[in-house]
């Protein structure tokens, strides 16, 4: 074979070597592991127990985790501590908690002013409550959400949330409001609400009552929450409650403390990708 010959062979070897690395698709990167976890954090301003005219300042977050990819999951700024065992884009449930300030005459911790009116009626210590929540998206901008707890300490009682809320994103910008219920059993009523005779006489300015189960109060709250980067972003809300029916006749909101339950704060949440352990 000639020198020419072996040339134009080379060369036609080079060429389909060309070719057919050419054809080959490019490598793809590998695609996103573990998880993104979100923590959120922040002061937030509340009436200090249920009936009560003082607040307190405590800090207040959250927790969500999602799928590299995955849109971030709406948390309401009053919802319960909670974890979402069963996770799907139209209904979610799992745990909850929910912690209320003791009822003292100093107000307790994080407690802005002193409940001295109160003088005569039962202490509540630390109220913390465990329970369920059942979250339902009929539509990708409207959710409501179910929580029903039952205390484990200070009031015993089982009380309930029903949260409604519009959720409608603009770029960063996510806006959400909506009415809230709450309700009680006659065990959380009797430890808010109520007042025996002898307590009556003990603070003078109460007359004696029994509170009943039912509609405790009804209100609504609102956020902005606003992400700086896919990493860090910030929410404030801010909303207020009316005691009703059988709470709201009590003398306690009434004469010793606020008809109002009053919340609002700012938390700032930041992002991060965890691959597990």
């Amino acid at each position: 074979m000639s020198y020419a010959q072996r040339f134009s062979l080379a060369g036609l070897f080079a060429i389909a070597a060309s070719a057919a690395t050419a054809a080959e698709p490019p490598p793809q990167p590998p695609a996103p592991q573990g998880w993104i976890i979100t923590l959120g954090l922040g002061p937030e301003v509340f009436t200090s127990f249920p009936g009560a005219s003082s607040v307190s300042i405590w800090p207040t977050g959250y927790i969500t985790y999602r799928r590299p990819g995955e849109p971030e999951p709406f948390v309401s700024p009053d919802d319960g501590l909670s974890i979402a065992l069963l996770d799907l884009p139209w209904i979610k449930a799992g745990p909850v908690a929910r912690f209320i300030s003791e009822r003292t005459l100093s107000g307790g911790f994080g407690s802005i002013g002193n409940n001295r009116n109160f003088f005569g009626l039962h202490n509540i210590g630390f109220t913390a409550e465990l329970g369920g929540f059942l979250e339902l998206w009929p539509a990708d901008f409207i959710r409501g959400r179910l929580e029903a707890r039952g205390g484990v300490s200070g009031a015993h009682g089982f009380d309930a949330n029903i949260e409604l809320d519009v959720v409608e994103r603009y770029g960063p910008w996510t806006f959400s409001a909506g009415p809230r219920f709450r309700f009680g059993d006659n065990q959380f009523m009797n430890a808010y609400f109520s007042v025996t005779p002898a307590e009556a006489f003990l603070n003078g300015n109460v007359f004696p009552y029994q509170a009943r189960g039912g509609l405790t109060s009804v209100g609504g709250l609102g956020a902005i929450k606003y992400d700086f980067t896919p990493t860090w972003s910030a929410t404030a809300f801010g909303g207020v409650n009316r005691y009703v029916d059988s709470a709201g006749g009590s003398p306690i909101p009434n004469r010793l403390g606020s008809l109002d339950e009053l919340t609002a704060g700012v938390i700032v949440a930041y992002s991060f990708n965890w691959n597990g352990f």
